[in-house]
């Protein structure tokens, strides 16, 4: 059980971190922004209440002190200025350690000292209305608790008590946060205070508060005779008690009458609701994975069965199948639907990227993301998280120039770094660009000749793909000083290896002194697609269906030349022209592509701006199918991006339009 608390505890504050860390960016550049002051109060309150329910004492402390810091900040009892900010976003870092800690089980060794010596020296700074020994702590413990309910026994016995004289103290004793034994500690203010008078209630009870049950305060309820000086001076003199507030009590009874006529106007008003409604649920990412290998499997049952009924002649069968067909697909789509996520599930936390590199460059940057609402592939967004860190920052690292040298080229001193997602024919685009001073030739130029990556012939027809190509090469760059997250190079190599085996593709744009972007494409999905089935020779191929613009049929005759390629006017544009099989190495056969008119079955493809005609023996139909990865020693072919079962149990391998391109 504790497990599965663990896995939802994970989940729901990996949430709440993510939020407070997108607001404290808000608050940083705009400090009276007061409803992302309160989002983050009420995050860090949360994660607070959650931690201390899993005994995360850790965790508890920090957010506790951090929770004080903010409600002091929202309240105005303390100005925000960037000090105060920078403390909080060390708490978040600190928190997220601590998180991930507790995700693989490991002994907490991260230090919060430091950290909370920090919001504690805020904290000891007091404001002239704020009563003398009363620590933001403690008044939020009497801020949330002055009246407390007593049972009938508890109210008759504290009745007994000041009918004989003695007063009933309402006591709050808050720890040290670096308390490491507190159970020992509130036994001692137990012990002592039994010495002072009778303990007639205390929250939680007595016996929590000996097996370290409860946060950092507690309350006690004391009937004395002793002054509450005498009271206060006791209690502190015990080590590592931080604060002590004695009160005078005041002590609320209901009766069960008022408890019946409460619950009976509620339930008059509302009618009794004892279960609520489940709206969501969490499932683990193990299982909707499995999920979707089972779905390509039936799938491929689908495929085969339809295939086996349509090769028999099977009519009773016909209708179930085309049933079950329409079925598995909406299942399909279903299914699909739940392993989408929007791409602001990564990118949210982009801005506190660009603000920390950004301080730690010295520079002043702005970002802009558009588009984070698009959904991808789980797997696809786990996959692009480092590409996009790398190239953000180095964007800013290597893009963007300092603020005094955007001023010599008449720019604005704040650089400026755009994400933009958008969704085209089954495709996602993510364009990460920059308004700084775009890559400079001559300096590619001069590190390539000298590395031997080039010649000096090559160097006059130097463009952004052949730029991007050598950027892109490990470990080049042109920046002269290396840091973690200097030079385009650093990562570059990386992040298009990563892109491309996703099925995707990177390109490159840049201008002197206006900037630079990266386009990355990548596939909807990595699991099921819509595909062409083709047949070349005697070999079947997919074609993805999102790069197909048009399956015609041409004569001979309407092939020309041009510069030694095959072309083809379609419609006033020349499209060239690929035969597969001399491509593929395909062995010929007595089938020929020409039909019995003689004329070529040609599958027009597309990528970006740029189309070319495929030379097929025979379009064969479109088909679902269900995207299997190659084996180690044939990922890398080029035109080939994976494989997939056909109906009759045969492999079929899916063509990589952009590699062919």
């Amino acid at each position: 059980m504790q497990d599965s608390y663990k896995e939802l505890f994970l989940s729901e504050s990996q949430e709440y971190l993510g939020n407070i860390s997108k607001c404290l960016v808000k608050i940083e550049e705009n400090p009276a922004d007061s409803p992302s002051i309160n989002e983050i109060f009420r995050g860090i309150h949360t994660l607070k209440g959650m931690s201390a329910t899993m005994g995360y004492d850790k965790l508890t402390a920090l957010c506790h002190l951090a929770e004080d810091l903010l409600d002091e900040v929202r309240n105005k009892k303390r100005k925000l200025n960037s000090e105060i900010i920078d403390i909080l976003f060390a708490a978040v870092d600190i928190i997220g350690e601590l998180l991930e800690e507790i995700k693989v089980n490991k002994p907490s060794v991260v230090d919060i000292g430091e950290v909370t010596q920090r919001l504690k020296k805020f904290l000891l700074i007091k404001d002239k209305e704020v009563d003398e020994g009363l620590t933001a702590a403690a008044k939020s413990v009497l801020a949330s608790g002055d009246k407390f309910a007593f049972s009938e026994s508890e109210t008759k016995t504290v009745r007994q008590a000041q009918d004989k004289g003695f007063q009933v103290f309402k006591i709050v004793i808050t720890l040290n946060h670096d308390c490491v034994m507190k159970e020992a500690r509130a036994f001692l203010v137990i012990t002592n205070l039994r010495k002072l008078g009778e303990i007639l209630k205390s929250v939680p009870e007595v016996e929590n508060l000996k097996e370290g049950k409860f946060e950092f305060f507690f309350t006690v309820f004391l009937a004395s005779k002793e002054d509450q000086r005498i009271i206060r001076q006791e209690l502190l003199s015990i080590s590592e008690i931080e604060e002590v507030v004695v009160s005078s009590a005041e002590v609320q009874e209901k009766t069960a009458a008022e408890v019946k006529s409460t619950v009976q106007t509620a339930s008059a008003q509302a009618g009794p609701v004892y279960v609520k409604k489940i709206q969501s649920m969490r499932i683990p990412v193990e299982r909707l994975d499995k999920i979707m290998n089972l779905m390509g499997e039936l799938a491929i049952a689908k495929i085969r069965l339809a295939q086996t009924v349509q090769t028999y002649k099977i009519e009773p069968l016909e209708e179930v199948v085309f049933m079950l067909d329409r079925l598995i697909t909406t299942l399909q789509d279903e299914v699909m639907q739940t392993r989408l996520l929007p791409v602001a599930y990564i990118l949210d936390a982009f801005p506190r990227v660009v603000r920390d590199v950004a301080r730690k460059q010295n520079k002043e940057v702005d970002l802009e993301i558009l588009g984070s609402e698009i959904e991808l592939d789980r797997v696809v967004l786990d996959e692009i998280s480092d590409p996009l860190l790398h190239l953000v920052r180095n964007s800013i690292d290597h893009g963007l120039e300092t603020p005094e040298d955007r001023i010599k080229k008449k720019k604005s001193p704040r650089g400026k770094v755009t994400i933009q997602v958008s969704r085209q024919k089954g495709q996602i685009f993510i364009e990460v660009g920059d308004d700084g001073r775009g890559v400079d030739f001559q300096a590619v130029k001069k590190v390539a000749l000298a590395k031997g990556l080039i010649t000096e012939e090559e160097t006059k027809d130097l463009d952004e793909k052949r730029i991007l190509d050598l950027i892109a090469l490990p470990g080049f760059t042109t920046s002269a000083k290396i840091t973690d997250i200097s030079g385009r190079g650093v990562g570059l190599d990386v992040v298009k290896s990563k892109i491309e085996a996703l099925g995707g593709r990177v390109d490159f744009e840049t201008t002197k002194d206006v900037g630079s972007k990266f386009i990355l494409t990548l596939p909807l999905t990595l699991a099921i697609i819509k595909a062409m089935l083709v047949k070349v020779q005697e070999e079947i191929y997919a074609v993805p269906l999102m790069n197909i613009r048009e399956t015609i049929k041409i004569s001979k005759k309407e092939l020309k030349y041009l510069q030694n390629f095959e072309v083809i006017k379609v419609r006033d544009e020349v499209i060239p022209i690929i035969r597969l099989d001399k491509i593929l190495g395909v062995a010929s056969s007595k089938l020929k592509p020409e039909d019995g008119d003689g004329r070529l079955s040609l599958v027009i493809v597309e990528y970006g701006k740029k189309a070319m005609g495929l030379v097929v023996s025979q379009v064969l139909g479109e088909q679902d199918i269900a995207v299997k990865p190659l084996g180690a020693l044939v990922k890398r072919t080029k035109g080939i991006a994976g494989a997939t079962i056909l109906g009759d149990g045969r492999v079929a391998l899916i063509l990589d339009i952009m590699s062919l391109m």
